[in-house]
């Protein structure tokens, strides 16, 4: 027969589960405040002390944010952006990755202390400078020039995840490859990208939701409303009314829609996201 467990091994659990559901609830109170002020009326939104529940239900503020913010148009503009600076980053970050995991060469350390070192530096140090060249350039209020710049902002941190996958996968790998003719560039693509997949993933998601949720560059670098993104548009949330009221109701619908689209991705890759990010943690 099973022993019994033991009451300090009981105890314990139930105090982990009791601050698990805490720190759940703690997380979780923003976003159904957000959802549930989105349903008020715009009278009750400004309630104090406030409602944990809507008396009136009402999603009149839903359709009116849509056909202010041109939604649809702004939200393609965010996947465009987000989906083609991350891929890209993505990309380049694993084959420079992969060769600082390979190869050896007089500056290694350097170099990558230097990447490294650059995911420290904030933005707000460098939108000024990125704004004049990209006002030069003629980039200023397009989606190519966001593209770059979140790009060029995700690189080393999708080197710096990607190095650790490689380093995780054993380099006989890559010596059975050679013994067999394969070049470097047929090892990398065909037997060592296949196999850190996960990792790829993980890293495509992660820089995907960064640059979705990115304000800074994005606020800075459009002008008009035919190249903004999804956060900027929540900054110019339209006013309804009495222009020295805060529009609550329609600030939190505009929260909602812009996490929306990404709860169904998030849900369905949730399993694979944690693989990954576990097999990224092995080493060899």
């Amino acid at each position: 027969m099973d022993a019994a467990p033991k009451p300090n091994s009981v105890a314990s659990r139930t105090i982990l589960y009791i601050l698990l559901v805490v720190v759940l609830l703690f997380l979780a109170f923003p976003i159904y405040y957000m959802v549930i002020t989105s349903l008020k009326t715009p009278s009750e939104a400004y309630r104090l002390p406030p409602t944990l529940w809507p008396q009136n239900l009402s999603v009149e503020s839903y359709p009116y944010v849509v056909g202010a913010w041109n939604y649809w148009r702004t939200l393609g503009n965010t996947v465009l952006v987000a989906g083609t600076a991350a891929l890209t980053a993505t990309v380049l970050g694993g084959i420079c990755a992969y060769g600082f995991s390979r190869m050896e060469f007089t500056g290694k350390t350097i170099l990558y202390g230097i990447l490294v070192a650059t995911i420290a530096i904030p933005g707000m140090v460098t939108v000024g400078p990125v704004f004049l060249a990209y006002k030069d350039l003629r980039l200023l209020d397009t989606h190519i020039g966001l593209i770059l710049i979140f790009a060029a902002e995700f690189i080393p941190v999708a080197f710096l995840t990607l190095f650790s996958y490689f380093k995780a996968i054993p380099k006989e790998l890559d010596e059975a490859a050679a013994m067999d003719g394969s070049s470097l560039l047929d090892t990398m693509f065909r037997i060592i990208f296949p196999i850190a997949m996960p990792g790829f993933a993980v890293t495509f998601l992660l820089l995907f939701i960064a640059g979705w949720n990115d304000f800074l560059f994005a606020s800075t670098l459009t002008i008009t409303p035919d190249t903004r993104l999804l956060t900027v548009r929540l900054f110019e949330i339209p006013v309804r009314g009495d222009p020295n009221t805060i529009p609550y109701d329609l600030i939190a619908a505009g929260g909602v829609l812009i996490l929306l689209p990404l709860v169904p991705i998030l849900l369905r890759v949730q399993r694979q996201l944690v693989e990954g990010i576990l097999a990224g943690a092995v080493k060899e």
